[in-house]
């Protein structure tokens, strides 16, 4: 196959250029005539992902984080959806590889080894629609999309806590509950149209999210919809409390937790909430969804 391997060496503070150069013997044995591409910057994959789509590029390996693949998804649907979608195959050399834990995979020798064996699933794809400030802007997630507090999460790991790694993102878990949550979210999900005041959104693909958080445990890549993840109603101490179960999963238990399955979602946010797709920070809400059933082939 004509396979096009895209790295992106500042995945994971580093370990993306670490894993490449550890592995770039080997991928070069393992698949004849392999053509690799550097991301250089924030975005870049994006236009290689675009590049791979024009030259008719086969199958697609991406080496970083989950925001590689995700950049990567966009520069392939940037003219719209393709009529031919080439395999994807994912390295996990990032900081929380959350997407590929779904599949039992926790290291790049694992999905290595499982690219080369062929190991095919088929995956649903999250199409998103949503107000970038200067008008609406159309996405694609495969993981993730938090709305609100999950997106203000990110927002502080990135600017301060970044260089903690995974525990960063825990610490700033711990950091934004202490703000606790004000506003008025509108929400409709296949027809059901209903309102909560002080909550926060996750509309989740998969399982995982800042690396083994299990935000939605009973979440299928394949069921052709997107799982809702509400915490309904929360004040700060009822926040701390479901979070301290959210590595485990047991926070589906809490009383303040809604979760619920559909295949197209409305979000409408009072003030306007901040919205994050597979670790990328994008606008603030509202925001349209809809969930293409099988749409990539994805080998992990």
């Amino acid at each position: 196959m004509k396979t096009l391997l895209i790295v992106n060496p500042a995945a994971g503070h580093g370990r993306g250029k670490k894993c490449f150069d550890r592995l770039e013997r080997r991928l070069r044995e393992a698949i004849p005539g392999l053509t690799v591409r550097i991301s250089e910057y924030a975005g870049h994959a994006v236009e290689l992902g675009r590049q791979a789509a024009a030259e008719g590029f086969e199958r697609l390996i991406c080496l970083g984080g989950d925001g590689t693949p995700f950049e990567v998804v966009n520069g392939l649907y940037a003219a719209g959806r393709p009529f031919f979608r080439p395999e994807i195959g994912l390295i996990p050399a990032g900081t929380g590889n959350s997407f590929v834990r779904d599949f039992g995979v926790l290291t790049a020798d694992q999905a290595f080894d499982h690219i080369l064996a062929g190991r095919r699933h088929r995956v649903d794809l999250i199409e998103l629609n949503y107000d970038s400030g200067a008008g609406t802007v159309r996405r694609y997630a495969l993981n993730i999309l938090g709305v609100g507090l999950i997106a203000d999460i990110l927002k502080l790991t990135n600017e301060r806590l970044k260089f903690l790694g995974a525990a960063g993102y825990s610490l700033a878990v711990l950091l934004r509950l202490t703000q606790g949550l004000s506003n008025r979210i509108e929400l409709e999900a296949d027809g059901r149209a209903w309102t909560v005041s002080d909550s926060a959104l996750v509309v989740s693909n998969s399982k995982y999210t800042g690396g083994n958080m299990k935000i939605a445990p009973s979440a299928d890549v394949s069921d052709g919809r997107a799982d809702l993840v509400l915490f309904n109603g929360v004040n700060r101490r009822e926040i701390v409390s479901i979070f301290r179960g959210v590595f485990s999963g047991r926070h589906a238990a809490h009383p303040k937790v809604e979760i619920l399955k559909a295949a197209r979602i409305a979000v409408a946010g009072t003030p306007p909430l901040r919205l994050m797709a597979d670790g990328e920070l994008l606008g603030t809400t509202p925001l349209q969804l809809k969930v293409l059933p099988g749409e990539l082939t994805i080998l992990v």
